[in-house]
């Protein structure tokens, strides 16, 4: 009877089907064309690439008329600039998803969802909107593509064309002119104040993340100091571990291995280090090779530095690190900003670096490309910020502001320098933190170096966390912070190198400083574990940011570093491992950094060659979503040496011209040198004291100057002998970049057949929680059944049927197993036949390929808003803005 029942229902389904409404689409246009570039009248009408700024010098007034276009309170290029597209044609077109693109270096835009453009109608997208940002100095073409890369039409505007305030269109002849800016209206409509039919256009996605593949190895997982599989595996899918398993256990079931090639790593898996301390923009400069200015009486008793306020007023500061730093960066000079930055990131994931502390704002060029970088928008939140020059100590600051972000969780990891130095002016800095009301469980305190055991106690109470950076240390001050009181205290601490002039090149080279520390001078206090928890699970949980990185477990984000294995302890693995070791650097899951054997089987071609100091790696810089993504290794590496190097010719050609100086010769630009460079020693007055430098290798290995610097320096040596640095680095390679003679064999892992997901290992780690990912969704891998059923989406029936005093058990249960066949059968069928409906209705709705959704933002002003020409629709839903494509930079009061 029940079998008749369904048989009625399905019947009755199929009648109505014909029947059911399809659901509307957000806009029912008549006649929208969906052609192909190649047949569309789209094209570029008006280019407006010099918006006038509003202050000029300290002053507030707007002096030069300019006009916030899109009404978003700034003014300039970077949010001002505008591309108007105009559809000449009859007929309404959907440019959906088409690319907008710039060959001045900004990455390609996509045009948001349902963005149509009605016959004869335009629609304006803003540098606010896209991150396209125009350059006055350079030729520039702008063009837009359908989503067949089939090119509609360009643009090109030549060098220094276009007086401030001045829109650039196409005259009938084809050729640029100057007219006054009319974003989103043609010549022949009325004026506006405000800009009309602004569109946002996004970030192209970047696929490459969304490769899969399976590295096998040794894994350390950092989940506890046992927790090691001598034969694991690690699946990466999407950017995210998706499972961990030992092989000899079976692959968890709800591992996806599709299309995931293996790749045999012979090496130790880790998770990405994480580094909590640096000033990325200095870190193409290399170790300072200064003699201490002071008089005895002012230095330190190992005869250092006995303070951060002093050694920046050393005549060789500015000629050894301001100027190389500045000049590098200013556009009017060699303007590399973004080349520093890239460098510096290289050197970065040479070293297995996958997140750092201390990048400069402006960070469009490298905030998604190599390194992830911590102030930044990471795991859909940004609540970290950085205090490295900050007035925290002045009586205007808005302790009650801070204290209130900490309670509230606005402001999760709150990074400070603080008791920088050996003297009691710098231990004084923290009890006047304390006093206010600012060491609290978000303050992380950066360096610490005079901090006497008391005051850790202190941090321990309220669950600070302490970064130490005992290279640094020793070279400018001679001594390095209390690791072990501050560790007795209960603070966590992290490990990182502070910066390329008085630091290590990495972490990973930071971690041979710790280690000769702690074996020579604290009697190997701290064990292997705890030195590699301080580069890995420490610095992830002082960030806030241990849901996500810092071990290695599924659902986590696939940020990992591999390491040759070549010594049976893992941790003494990481510990002394140098440049060779390196075997591959994985951040989101993009293979950045590796051998080429590896590089080559994840990335095919797409890689490029870097090496130095006798070592050889493959790199992959490129990018098509970031600003100067084309750019390769090779160009990047020849700019900032030429930057470096301070030729007078190059200067002559690169630098723009100061106003009123002569700038034909190189006799009249050394004249300009002469005068600009001094520096502050009276003795070279008159005479240019800008350097020629070689900028920082990326390797450590084959760096004699680096060693060379750190063993004169006598007040570094007083206490530990850093020759011994040199034996990390002294090992033999054979032709193919591996230690000689290096042969471990590990033991088999013990066999765990009830894996599903979770991290099966010797320390018996069981995932079960799930963890909170990048998008917001609850990865829990599946079910774990911890006594070994599997439960995939099966039914176990071997206890459904009780057959004990039924007479005819038999015949119910083949009766029930029939009807029960018959219901899977007629809900299949439904299913199928639902699933075509629902397509078939979809079908009559625009096709859209992104996971980004917008209307077209007619206007921002409720009363323009009334009078504006809008698409004719039957229904207009609000459709909520996309969150952040990226967080906004820090206030210039937040970073150094």
């Amino acid at each position: 009877m029940r079998l008749n029942r369904l048989t009625t229902v399905l019947v009755l389904i199929l009648f109505l089907a014909p029947f059911v409404p399809s659901s509307p689409a957000p806009y029912e246009l008549s006649e929208i064309s969906e052609v192909s570039a190649r047949d569309s009248d789209i094209v570029v009408s008006e280019i407006f690439r010099s918006p006038n700024s509003l202050q000029s010098n300290a002053t507030s007034n707007n002096i030069y008329n300019a006009v916030d276009w899109n009404s978003d309170g700034d003014y300039g290029k970077y949010s001002d600039q505008f591309i108007e597209l105009w559809n000449t044609g009859t007929s309404p077109v959907n440019v959906s998803d088409w690319q907008l693109s710039a060959t001045s270096g900004s990455p390609p835009c996509q045009l948001a969802w349902n963005t149509v453009i009605d016959a004869d109608s335009r629609i304006v997208v803003f540098s606010a909107d896209s991150d396209i940002v125009l350059e006055y100095w350079e030729s520039d073409t702008v063009s837009i593509t359908d989503t067949s890369d089939v090119v509609a039409h360009s643009m090109t505007i030549p060098e220094k064309f276009g007086f401030y305030g001045n829109s650039i269109v196409l005259d009938s002849s084809g050729d640029v002119v100057q007219v006054d800016p009319t974003p989103g209206w043609g010549p022949n409509d009325p004026d506006s104040s405000v800009a009309l039919n602004i569109v946002k256009c996004y970030k192209v996605a970047d696929t490459s993340s969304s490769d899969a593949f399976i590295l096998k190895g040794r894994v350390v997982t950092m989940e506890g100091e046992n927790s090691v599989m001598n034969q694991g595996n690690v699946l990466v899918r999407d950017g995210k571990i998706d499972a961990v398993w030992s092989s000899s256990s079976s692959v968890p079931l709800t591992a996806d291995l599709t299309n995931a090639p293996v790749i045999e790593t012979n090496g130790t898996i880790y998770p990405g280090l994480i580094d909590l301390h640096n000033h990325m923009h200095y870190n193409h400069i290399p170790l300072w090779d200064f003699e201490v200015h002071l008089n005895e009486d002012q230095r330190s008793a190992e005869g250092g530095y006995s303070n951060r306020g002093q050694w920046g007023q050393n005549w060789d500061y500015q000629p050894s690190i301001t100027w190389m730093k500045n000049n590098v960066q200013q556009n009017t000079r060699w303007g590399m900003a973004t080349e520093q930055m890239k460098y510096a990131e290289v050197q970065a994931i040479a070293g297995g670096v996958t997140a750092v502390q201390g990048s400069p704002s402006g960070q469009d060029a490298w905030d998604s490309t190599l390194s992830r970088n911590v102030e930044l928008w990471n795991f859909g939140k940004d609540n970290i910020v950085t205090c490295a020059v900050c007035s925290w100590y002045e009586s205007g600051y808005n302790v009650d502001g801070k204290i209130a972000d900490f309670n509230d969780g606005d402001i999760e990891a709150w990074f400070i320098h603080m008791s920088e130095g050996v003297d009691k002016t710098s231990r004084d800095e923290f009890d006047l933190l304390n006093s206010k009301g600012l060491l609290a469980e978000p303050t992380v305190v950066i360096h610490g170096t005079s901090l006497l055991p008391s005051q850790f106690e202190s941090m321990g109470a309220v669950g600070s966390k302490l970064v130490w950076s005992p290279l640094s240390n020793l070279l400018l001050y001679g001594n390095t912070t209390d690791v072990r009181a501050a560790d007795n205290a209960g603070v966590k601490i992290s490990l990182a190198p502070d910066w390329g002039p008085s630091g290590s090149k990495n972490s990973m080279h930071e971690l041979k400083v710790a280690d000769l520390w702690n074996s020579e001078i604290m009697d190997s206090y701290f064990s292997n574990y705890q030195l590699v928890e301080m580069v890995t699970s420490n610095p992830a949980d002082a960030a806030e940011w241990g849901d996500f990185v810092g071990k290695i477990k599924t659902g986590m984000v696939a940020d990992l570093v591999v390491i040759d294995t070549f010594h049976d302890d893992p941790y003494r693995n990481l510990i002394e491992a140098i440049d060779a070791d390196v075997r591959l650097t994985v951040v989101n899951g993009k293979a950045l950094f590796g051998d080429e054997d590896i590089m080559t089987a994840l990335k095919g071609d797409d890689w490029e060659p870097i090496t130095g100091g006798g070592v050889s790696k493959a790199i992959d810089i490129t990018s098509t979503t970031v600003v100067d993504g084309s750019q390769t290794w090779a160009e990047l590496e020849a700019d900032m040496t030429m930057a470096m190097r301070n030729d007078v010719s190059d200067i002559r050609e690169h630098w723009s011209a100061p106003e009123g100086v002569a700038w034909s010769t190189d006799a009249e630009v050394q004249a300009y040198l002469d005068s600009e460079f001094d520096g502050k020693d009276p003795a070279n007055a008159g005479m240019s004291q800008l350097k020629n430098i070689t900028v920082d290798p990326i390797f450590t290995t084959g760096d004699e100057r680096y060693f060379d610097v750190i063993n004169r320096s006598t007040w570094a040596n007083t206490h530990i002998d850093l020759s011994k640095l040199y034996s990390y680095y002294d090992i033999q390679m054979d032709a193919d970049g591996d230690r000689t003679g290096a042969n471990v064999d590990l033991t088999t892992d013990p066999t765990n057949n009830g894996n599903t997901g979770g991290n099966d290992n010797t320390g018996g780690t069981d995932n079960t929680d799930g963890t909170d990912n990048t998008d917001g969704t609850d990865n829990t891998g599946g079910t774990d059944n911890t006594d070994g059923t599997d439960n995939t989406g099966g039914t176990d029936n071997t206890d459904d049927t009780d057959n004990t005093g039924s007479n005819d058990s038999t015949d119910a249960s083949s009766s029930e197993s029939d009807e029960d066949s018959a219901k899977l059968l007629l809900f299949g069928t439904v299913f199928v036949i639902a699933a075509g409906l629902v397509l078939l209705n979809r079908g009559n709705r625009d096709e859209l390929n992104l996971n980004q959704e917008a209307h077209i933002e007619k206007m921002w002003d409720d009363d323009a808003m009334e009078d504006a020409t809008q698409l004719e629709t039957n229904e207009t839903p609000f459709i909520p803005a996309l969150p952040p494509m990226k967080a906004a930079p820090p206030s210039s009061s937040e970073e150094e």
